[in-house]
């Protein structure tokens, strides 16, 4: 499995290499977001990375136009009604970028479903068509139609070197009862499943979690895609795949991953790395019996 999640990492690295693009607001850095991909929106995993303050929309790469929405609803899940006002632009290798919550009337007048765009094109101004009723901001996806999964953004945009630190507290063992155990506090427990959870970060979310015991890999999360089962999103998981419920079990909570613990003296490791590859690392030491 650790294979086959490395040459995945690999494919979305060498494929998505060529599909160059620009971020779809003018200016950026760690304060711009207010949203993460994968991150909790009012229960379900977020297919977006939420800007935080208005600003003009343009074009990531060339493409044609796809849809225009003006406030329609729709009940799919990669395309739910909360977009608002939106603009659907498909590109190269059965991708498509799209700019919700916009203000209708700014749409470029000349934009209809024959259209085509160039990279940096201006697509129109944020607004408050979406579900951030309070506030004036892009909400932007990139989906690989193909595979029927939501790309993490940043997988494709430009790096940069400003990232949201990731904090890693609150970090609780719950077991198969459902029975919440604070680590600081436990680190005597019953051999048996357990998954493990952190206080969720309002804004950021990891790209990748790592589980281990005694050094050997158990379980992680990777947060690169988010894909569609039976009409339910998930991530995917060393193990399995983990959707909503199984993920935000309720609204202060995210699961880092799963683990069997077996008796005897072990050393757990809990890591989450962000998309500049910094790790962040918290080691227990626990009895199990």
């Amino acid at each position: 499995m650790k294979k086959i999640l490395f040459v995945l990492s690999l494919f979305f690295v060498f494929t998505f290499s060529f599909f160059a693009v620009e971020w779809p607001q003018e200016e950026y850095n760690k304060d711009s977001i207010l949203s993460y991909f994968g991150q909790n929106i009012g229960g379900a995993i977020s297919t977006s990375l939420v800007f935080k303050d208005p600003s003009e929309v343009k074009a990531i790469n060339d493409g044609k136009v796809l849809i225009i929405l003006s406030d329609e609803a729709d009940d799919s899940n990669f395309f739910p009604s909360t977009l608002g006002s939106a603009v659907i632009v498909c590109h190269e290798d059965d991708l498509i970028s799209v700019y919700a919550n916009l203000d209708s009337e700014t749409v470029n007048e000349n934009l209809d479903t024959k259209s085509s765009v160039k990279q940096g094109d201006i697509i129109g101004e944020t607004g408050n068509s979406g579900w951030q009723q309070t506030r004036s901001n892009l909400e932007f996806q990139i989906i690989d139609l193909q595979k029927s999964a939501a790309i993490n953004p940043k997988i494709l945009l430009p790096r940069t070197e400003n990232e949201i630190e990731y904090t890693m507290t609150g970090i609780m063992l719950q077991n198969k009862e459902g029975k919440y155990f604070d680590i600081k506090e436990n680190k005597v427990f019953p051999s048996g499943s357990y998954k493990i959870f952190q206080a969720r970060n309002k804004i950021a979310v990891p790209y990748r979690t790592t589980i281990t015991i005694n050094g050997v890999v158990l379980d992680g999360i990777s947060f690169d895609t988010v894909c569609q089962e039976n009409g339910k999103l998930y991530v995917t998981g060393e193990k399995e795949k983990y959707k909503a419920a199984d993920l935000y079990p309720d609204d202060t909570l995210i699961l880092l991953g799963t683990l069997m613990l077996t008796p005897g003296r072990s050393t757990l490791g809990i890591t989450a790395q962000d998309f500049l590859g910094k790790v962040k690392q918290q080691n227990y030491i626990l009895s199990i019996y």
